[in-house]
């Protein structure tokens, strides 16, 4: 899988969630984000109607971070390893770049959208690559081919979203990546025994 250009969207996206983390959302303008993704005014307005649109786009930022660490991972890693790393990875992201409130909008807003639910869009990076990972693994036998890639990339997402939830349902109450480090190895030991 090839390693993807940063795009000006996803320049534009980043630099958002960063001024939301740092500034708060109702302190971070428009204005604000055009000059931290070096772009312009018409440029901005090209991808999205308005700072409420960015809103939905956190999804993008964790396609991001997964893009990043394509190109850092060791591809000796197990499927299994792979994906701790991974969650691991994406989670410390999260904890330490992204403001609770805002997670807990994001999947607020995907219940009642009548737009395309990000978080469930099997076409980003994280999804394609997950089934790469998982497909390999059922291939090799590292995981016991007792139910389909599909079936276990849905698993894998419901369980990063359902703790994700959590996380932002108690405010941030437990560490994100401890309380995930602890509980994803179980979810894989029964991909490895079979589903």
């Amino acid at each position: 899988m090839p390693r993807k250009r940063q795009s000006t969207k996803s320049r534009i996206v980043k630099a958002a969630w960063n001024l939301f983390f740092k500034n708060g959302y109702e302190d971070t303008t428009v204005e604000d984000i055009i000059a931290a993704s070096k772009t312009s005014k018409g440029t901005f307005y090209h991808y999205f109607k308005g700072k409420e649109a960015l809103l939905n786009s956190l999804s993008y930022l964790f396609d991001q971070k997964y893009e990043e660490l394509y190109g850092v991972i060791d591809p000796a890693l197990s499927a299994y390893d792979k994906l701790l790393f991974l969650n691991h990875e994406l989670f410390y992201m999260i904890k330490t770049s992204v403001d609770i409130k805002l997670l807990a909008y994001l999947y607020s807003s995907q219940l009642i959208t009548k737009d395309q639910k990000s978080l469930s869009d099997h076409k980003r990076f994280y999804f394609t690559w997950i089934s790469e990972i998982i497909q390999t693994a059922l291939d090799n036998g590292e995981f016991k081919n007792t139910s389909t890639t599909e079936e276990l990339v849905n698993i894998y997402a419901m369980y990063e979203r359902a703790i994700l939830y959590d996380w932002a349902l108690f405010k941030g109450k437990f560490d994100l990546t401890d309380y995930s480090d602890k509980l994803l190895p179980h979810v894989l030991d029964t991909f490895v025994e079979g589903v």
